[in-house]
């Protein structure tokens, strides 16, 4: 029970302000969650780092987890699914995107990109800033020409585009509640008013026009106008922009039960965690494609360059692009993963030829490592405790410059963020190969 003082309106702004800091922080705990499970289920079988696994298992065990009531937390709503498309949804041949003129002002987007998306797959591009996201949603959306190459829309696609000014296309002379109704005739008011209440449009706003609302208010209006009547390819640039957490929710639960084929640009990882059933990597005028959710893409990301992209046969176990992801299953197929990828080792290992050394180096036994200096050892492992420390440090400070991230304020500001967050990820590499190299040092001493 929380008693507030003060008149009615006041308890409403209150409340507001409770419920505001109480979705901050599951916001925030949630991510922790995550970076902590990504952490234990990379390093679980590396011996190495079996002391941070093990801090990072106990911190989650020791960890009170935030609820927030699931009355306020979403608003079940049944939204329409669209007519079947074939199974070739849109396809990439030789595509190429550039700006400018032909020669020296020339800005090449995109080179040779060849892809294929089959129905009912949810992909995620991801890539830095100006990568070249909101270009490809623009291509497959047909709001921009090829420059060159082939683009093929399947058997009854019917591609739908939310841009991040969408609200440009709306009437704004209407009333949201009665421009609603007339595009949903068959649902209630109050089905209606709690929809609308969903993506913050409560009391009295319900009757505003169109016209006098904020960009950002608009943008929420057409993403949930799109919902209410989806076409069975939809192409959705930042949809998670100017939502609060119940809002995304909302959203995440009707894409996740949609019936048709997704491509999205967010920010938000668990948005795109949950949601992606494949991710593509944009950068450096390509497309790098990537199976399963991003916590797939993260892992195979830190696998060698030359076995990222083999086919899903020869390799690991994967989602395939019709299966929906999920935490366990994930954890599941990388544990299978890190005992292929061991024996992998094993094999590439005895496979190499002994003229450049490697296999009769590995073969070879070891030269016995001189025992340390008393004095020198207690250096090396108060250094080992001191970076211990600095790591978790530089992890916290990652996770909040990832959550600031998340609202965007201006270009620039994101701009910084992102230098920011490259430049503290730099930080945390370096502070990880300094304690495998004590650590490694430490054990083989002895």
């Amino acid at each position: 029970m929380h008693f507030y003082a003060g008149n009615y309106d006041q308890y409403l702004a209150a409340k507001t302000t409770r419920r505001e800091q109480l979705e901050s922080a599951y916001k925030t705990q949630r991510d922790r969650i995550e970076q902590l499970e990504v952490f234990i289920n990379r390093f679980r079988y590396t011996a190495t780092k079996a002391k941070q696994v093990q801090s990072r298992i106990k911190e989650l065990e020791k960890m009170e987890r935030i609820e927030i009531p699931e009355e306020e937390k979403t608003v079940h709503f049944s939204f329409p699914q669209p007519k079947p498309s074939g199974r070739i949804v849109a396809e990439f041949t030789d595509v190429a995107k550039s700006y400018g003129d032909r020669g020296t002002n020339e800005h090449k987007v995109f080179e040779k990109v060849n892809f294929m998306i089959e129905r009912g797959e949810r992909i995620a591009l991801v890539g830095v800033n100006g990568a070249g996201k909101s270009t490809l949603i623009k291509l497959l959306a047909r709001q921009e020409p090829l420059t060159a190459g082939e683009y093929k829309l399947g058997h009854n696609v019917e591609p739908d585009y939310f841009a991040q000014d969408q609200y440009k296309g709306l009437d704004p002379e209407a009333r949201i509640l009665d421009d609603l109704g007339e595009l949903s005739p068959a649902s209630t008011q109050t089905q209606l008013r709690s929809l609308l209440g969903c993506f913050l449009f409560s009391g009295d706003d319900v009757f505003k026009r169109i016209g006098v609302l904020s960009g950002g208010e608009r943008n929420r209006y057409a993403l949930l106008k799109m919902l209410l009547h989806p076409a069975n390819f939809l192409l959705l640039d930042e949809p998670t922009n100017h939502l609060d957490l119940r809002a995304k929710d909302v959203l995440l639960e009707a894409l996740m039960k949609y019936t048709g084929t997704v491509v999205f640009v967010s920010h938000d990882r668990y948005f795109i965690d949950k949601l992606a059933t494949r991710v593509f990597e944009i950068g450096e005028g390509k497309v790098e494609i990537y199976p399963g959710n991003y916590e797939d893409y993260l892992w195979r990301k830190q696998l060698p360059v030359a076995s990222r992209q083999l086919p899903v046969s020869s390799q690991f176990p994967v989602l395939s692009s019709q299966s929906q992801p999920n935490a366990e299953g994930s954890v599941q197929r990388r544990n299978a993963d890190v005992s292929h990828s061991k024996d992998a080792v094993a094999i590439a290992s005895a496979a190499v030829p002994n003229g450049d050394g490697v296999a009769a180096g590995l073969l070879a036994a070891e030269p016995k490592a001189k025992r340390l200096n008393p004095i020198k050892r207690q250096q090396m492992e108060d250094r080992l405790h001191e970076i211990e420390e600095e790591i978790a440090r530089a992890e916290a400070a990652i996770a909040l410059c990832e959550t600031e991230l998340q609202s965007f304020v201006s270009a620039e500001e994101t701009q910084r963020q992102t230098q920011e967050l490259a430049l503290r990820k730099s930080d945390l590499q370096g502070l990880m190969e300094e304690w495998e190299e004590l650590s490694e040092a430490l054990e083989t001493a002895g």
